[in-house]
């Protein structure tokens, strides 16, 4: 398969075509989180705790507000920057140990990859179909990034180096999440709120950043997917994103309506075969970051949507890393 990259580094994009066939599949009340984080293993002072599982983000004791943290082993006390991986599933599935299963084993090597370069590696649940609506996944997010921020000094963490990242709907959670740290009625108020969710740079893999067009899209690309109030953007957000009654929610639950020129940076990869979450979706972005003034890296390639060759790929692979370099640690 062939790569082609298009890069728009505070100042210039080159949008990349394409073409595919396949058809879409398919508030919390406030807490106080001031407890220590808990944790799968002791420390004695100045030790790193390479893995500590279902830390409680909220103080509430739900699945939905646990997150799993792993740093870097023998590459000293830190304390090391972080990348927050957001987990996909439609917004309906999937799991934070995803990242860390060896059952899904691209997940794992990125998780691997990162910590070998020195990132801690965070990844938090979220509430999930049909028992939520938007915004209160994304308040999940930005729940375990304040948390991780505030708690950063017992956790062997910086709080001033982190970025999110992200898969499919965990790519537009995360989006959201980075793009809105002042936006006091989308972040809420779960959980420790004595910093924001203010990071670094975001990292999106076949994500969904534009629920105003993601039907057009699919229509464009691919020839449909599921319509209106019957699509699970539809479904997050209560309403038909298609009509103009729907129009407004759908656009506040769209990522792309918060590009600014203070945003963070933005490293996007997508697939030109993807009819979950069309390609227009990520060029849309990174065009609207860029326009903005902001910074904007797209990769697309000659794939479908979570294809492993997003992330087994070298090229693709040395592109995070360097994009994280860049924009997180240095």
């Amino acid at each position: 398969m062939t790569i082609a990259t298009c890069v728009a580094m505070a100042g210039a994009l080159t949008a990349c075509g394409g073409s595919g066939s396949t058809p879409e599949t398919g508030s919390s009340p406030t807490a106080s989180s001031s407890a220590p984080p808990q944790t799968s293993q002791s420390a004695t002072a100045g030790e790193v705790v390479p893995e500590r599982l279902d830390i409680d983000t909220v103080g509430d004791g739900i699945t939905e507000h646990k997150v799993d943290l792993f740093l870097p082993k023998d590459q000293g006390p830190g304390p090391f920057p972080l990348v927050i991986w957001v987990h996909g599933g439609g917004w309906k599935g999937g799991d934070k140990s995803d990242i860390g299963r060896a059952e899904d084993i691209q997940m794992v090597q990125t998780k691997e990859l990162m910590l070998s370069r020195g990132y801690a590696v965070a990844a938090p649940n979220y509430h999930l179909l049909p028992d939520t609506r938007f915004p209160q996944p994304m308040q999940d997010v930005a729940a375990a990034v304040r948390y991780l921020k505030a708690h950063g000094g017992e956790l062997g963490i910086d709080p001033n180096r982190v970025a999110l990242m992200g898969d499919s709907a965990g790519a537009h959670l995360a989006a959201m999440t980075a793009l809105t740290p002042d936006r006091a009625d989308l972040q809420g108020t779960l959980g420790d709120t004595s910093t924001d969710a203010k990071v670094k740079a975001f990292v999106g893999y076949y994500g969904i950043y534009d629920l105003t067009a993601r039907t057009r899209d699919q229509k464009e690309i691919c020839g449909g997917g599921k319509p209106g109030a019957e699509s699970s953007h539809g479904r997050l957000i209560g309403t038909d994103p298609d009509v103009p009654a729907g129009h407004e929610a759908a656009k506040t639950a769209s990522p792309v309506t918060y590009a600014a020129a203070d945003s963070p940076a933005v490293l996007l990869f997508s697939g030109r075969e993807d009819c979950t979450a069309p390609y227009p979706q990520a060029e849309r972005f990174a065009k609207a970051v860029k326009d903005a003034g902001g910074t904007s890296e797209i990769t697309l390639i000659d794939t479908a949507h979570g294809d492993q060759q997003f992330f087994t790929d070298p090229a693709i692979q040395d592109q995070l890393i360097r994009f994280l370099d860049a924009h997180v640690k240095n």
